[in-house]
C-alpha cells in the first residue's frame, strides 16, 4: 500500500508502487478534508452536550457568571 497526495490539476499520469515499484497502481480517492472554524465545530455538536453543560453550569457555582457580582459591595456615598 502507497499513500500519496497530489491535487487534481497536477495528478501524475501513472503512480508507481513505493514498496516494489510497479507502476499502474490503483487510485483511491479519500474524503476531501476541510478545515473548520470554532464556530463550525461547536454547530455540529450533539445537542446532547447543551444539555450536559447547562446541567454541570447549575450543579457548579463556581461557573455562575453573577457570583462575582453578588460579591461586590456598593461605593460609599460621597457626603459632600
Amino acid at each position: 500500500m502507497t499513500s500519496h497526495w497530489c491535487a487534481i490539476a497536477d495528478r501524475p499520469a501513472t503512480i508507481a508502487c513505493a514498496h516494489c515499484g510497479r507502476p499502474g497502481a490503483t487510485r483511491i480517492l479519500s474524503q476531501s478534508s476541510v478545515r473548520l472554524s470554532s464556530a463550525s465545530k461547536v454547530a455540529r455538536l450533539d445537542p446532547k452536550y447543551d444539555k450536559m453543560v447547562d446541567r454541570a453550569m447549575k450543579n457548579t457555582p463556581e461557573a455562575d457568571p453573577d457570583r462575582v457580582l453578588r460579591r461586590l459591595k456598593p461605593f460609599p456615598k460621597d457626603s459632600r
